[in-house]
């Protein structure tokens, strides 16, 4: 299973330049401790969140819920939430009683290990699984989560733009480590930018750079895919090599603009035009940020409040051609349930983040 992108790394007003009120904003307006409707939808409308409301993740799915009703303040009722817990058995209870209410469309569930117990009791109703975890797409869910390959497509499309076709990636050796090298190899070898190395290893451990010599000499640039502590401990290995960090969207604002290794790093994220006006609503609405997770239930009660309203609750709605837009940017879903996304790239400095570029459909 893929590891779910942090639900804690959100951008604040402070530290984004240009992230200007977006089209998407204006059905944000209003606030209060919101939660998703559990009765009625608009007519024709009938899907179900598949949020963990109980067990581990129980913070996050309330997170998820809450946006979910944010995104019905422009109009509509947010779908009805059903508790996916922590098992593939309670995410499959959830999505039943979804469908024996009349659902049309499933949203989730959060984990990749529960969606094909979703999807088994599905049946001809779509599944659109909030995992980053590709693979799905192969079972027949619509992958929603932000992928290891659609940050590692923005962040070696923009650089190879800037010159640099040389890269490295450099992560812990964990399922998201493993997912980043898999989509770096695919994305390298399409557009023309040689992978010189391709390490799993621990933050901790000594030789870094000699490691990545042993690829034939250093590379331009190096792509680490985690976050935390784990980007902190590569990034500071790394400090005596001139070389360009890229990242994805496990960087949080936390994380690089405290940090001055980090400086002058560049990073694939949300744009920022649309998720921040979300952010602060959030924010100011219930006291947290969101994070990109939590923005996944806005943007699937969005998606779900529009093909209700356009009677499309069904595949051929998931996948027209025009695709959608969310606070996590542009989206549009492939027939073979891969997600297509818009993804900002995001620069490093002095302590603040600029918006360098956007790269469409990675």
């Amino acid at each position: 299973m893929v590891i779910a992108v942090s639900g804690h790394h959100g951008f604040t007003r402070r530290q984004v330049i240009g992230a200007g009120l977006a089209a998407v904003a204006g059905s944000l307006a209003g606030c209060g401790d919101l939660a998703v409707s559990q009765g009625a939808t608009a007519a024709g409308s009938r899907a179900a969140l598949l949020l963990p409301l109980s067990g581990a993740q129980a913070a996050l799915g309330q997170n998820m819920g809450r946006a979910a009703g944010l995104a019905a303040l422009g109009g509509g009722v947010a779908p009805k939430a059903y508790d996916s817990g922590d098992t593939p058995e309670t995410a499959a209870a959830a999505a039943r009683a979804a469908l024996a209410d009349g659902a049309r469309l499933l949203l989730g569930p959060l984990r990749a290990d529960q969606t094909p117990a979703v999807l088994a009791v599905a049946g001809k109703v779509p599944v659109v699984s909030f995992s980053n975890d590709d693979t799905l797409a192969v079972q027949g869910a619509f992958v929603m989560g932000v992928t290891p390959a659609q940050s590692i497509s923005a962040a070696f499309s923009y650089a190879r733009a800037q010159g640099l076709t040389r890269i490295a990636l450099v992560a812990r050796e964990t399922p998201l480590g493993a997912a980043s090298v898999a989509a770096a190899r695919i994305v390298a070898a399409a557009g023309g930018i040689s992978l010189t190395a391709a390490l799993l290893r621990d933050p901790g451990q000594g030789g870094l750079i000699p490691a990545l010599k042993a690829g034939g000499g250093l590379p331009q640039a190096v792509f680490l895919p985690d976050g935390g502590e784990t980007l902190a401990g590569f990034a500071r290995a790394l400090a005596s090599a001139d070389l360009q960090l890229l990242g994805g969207v496990q960087w949080g604002v936390s994380d690089v603009t405290a940090n001055a290794d980090l400086a002058g790093a560049w990073f694939a994220a949300p744009p920022p035009d649309l998720f921040q006006p979300f952010s602060d609503r959030f924010e100011a609405s219930f006291g947290d940020a969101p994070g990109v997770v939590a923005a996944l239930g806005h943007d699937a009660a969005l998606l779900a409040i529009g093909l209700g309203n356009a009677r499309a609750l069904n595949r051929k709605g998931l996948t027209r051609a025009g695709g959608f837009t969310g606070v996590l940017g542009a989206f549009r879903f492939q027939p073979d349930g891969r997600c297509l996304r818009d993804l900002a790239v995001l620069g490093v400095s002095a302590n603040r983040i600029t918006v360098l570029g956007e790269v469409s459909g990675t």
